[in-house]
C-alpha cells in the first residue's frame, strides 16, 4: 500500500503499551494507514524515546506497571508538546480524561485516531465500551477485524500474528492461574486487563469478553469458571490455526 499525499502529512506517533501483542498489531495497522510510528513498552522507555524521536502525537495505554496513568502524562508534558491520547481496553476515570488530549477505547482503528485528531482534541467523542455479554454463536475471530488484516497483509503474516497471540495467551493463562492460586486479586485484574487489550486488537471476541468479565467481576468464587472460559477461547483459536484454509 503506497501512502497518499494525505498519509505523508500524518503526524509521527509514539505508542506506549506494555502488551507486546497490542503494540505489534496496532503499530502495523497505523503504519499501513500512513502514520510513522515508534513504540515503547513502558513509561520510562517512552521518556527516552521522546528525546530521540520527537513524536507529534503520543498514544499511551493507561494501565501499565511502573510509571503510568496521570503520573506518566505529567512526565510526558514536562518533556514534549505532543498531543497525548489515552488508550485502554476499559473506560477511564475523569482524571485521565482531563489530563490527556483525548481517549480512545481499544480495539482502536486508524480511523478512530484520524477522527480524534481532526476534531477538538479536548472534546473527543465518547466510545462505546465492549459488551460483556457474549452470544452463543459468537465467532472466535471477529470477521471484520480478520478481514481488515487480510486486506493489508499476506496470509502468512496474518497467521503469524494469530499464532503469536495464541502463544501469548497461553503464557498469560499460566500467570493467571498462579495469581489465582496466590489469591492475588490485583494481579488477576492486571493480567485480565492486558489479556483483554491484546485479544481485542486482533478481534478474538470470546477471549476478549471472557477477560473483560474476569477483570470486572474478579471474585475468587468465579475464577475457576472464568479461567476455563479463557482456556476454551484459546483452544478454539488453536483449532483454527491447525486448518490452513481458515486464516
Amino acid at each position: 500500500m503506497s501512502p497518499t499525499e494525505d498519509d505523508a502529512r500524518r503526524p509521527r506517533l509514539l505508542l506506549i503499551d506494555d502488551d507486546a501483542i497490542s503494540r505489534e498489531v496496532l503499530s502495523i495497522l497505523l503504519e499501513m494507514h500512513g502514520y510513522p510510528i515508534v513504540c515503547a513498552e513502558d513509561g520510562v522507555q517512552a521518556l527516552d524515546r521522546i528525546e530521540t524521536e520527537s513524536p507529534e502525537v503520543i498514544l499511551m495505554d493507561t494501565q501499565m506497571p511502573g510509571l503510568s496513568g496521570v503520573d506518566l502524562i505529567e512526565a510526558l508534558r514536562a518533556r514534549t508538546g505532543a498531543k497525548i491520547v489515552a488508550i485502554s481496553g476499559s473506560e477511564v476515570g475523569e482524571a485521565i480524561r482531563q489530563a490527556s488530549d483525548g481517549f480512545i477505547l481499544k480495539p482502536i482503528q486508524p480511523e478512530d485516531l484520524d477522527a480524534l485528531l481532526a476534531a477538538d482534541p479536548r472534546k473527543p467523542e465518547a466510545s462505546d465500551p465492549v459488551s460483556l455479554a457474549a452470544a452463543a454463536d459468537e465467532p472466535v475471530i471477529d470477521p471484520q477485524v480478520l478481514g481488515k488484516l487480510q486486506a493489508m497483509m499476506p496470509p502468512a503474516a496474518v497467521r503469524e500474528i494469530y499464532t503469536a497471540v495464541a502463544a501469548d495467551l497461553k503464557t498469560r493463562l499460566v500467570a493467571l492461574a498462579a495469581a489465582m492460586n496466590a489469591g492475588d486479586a490485583d494481579e488477576v485484574a492486571r493480567i485480565a486487563h492486558t489479556t483483554k487489550g491484546g485479544c481485542s486488537m486482533v478481534g478474538l471476541t470470546a477471549a476478549t469478553q471472557a477477560a473483560s468479565h474476569l477483570e470486572c467481576s474478579n471474585r475468587n468464587g468465579t475464577w475457576a469458571k472464568e479461567l476455563a472460559q479463557l482456556h476454551s477461547a484459546l483452544a478454539a483459536l488453536e483449532r483454527i490455526l491447525t486448518d490452513e484454509f481458515q486464516i
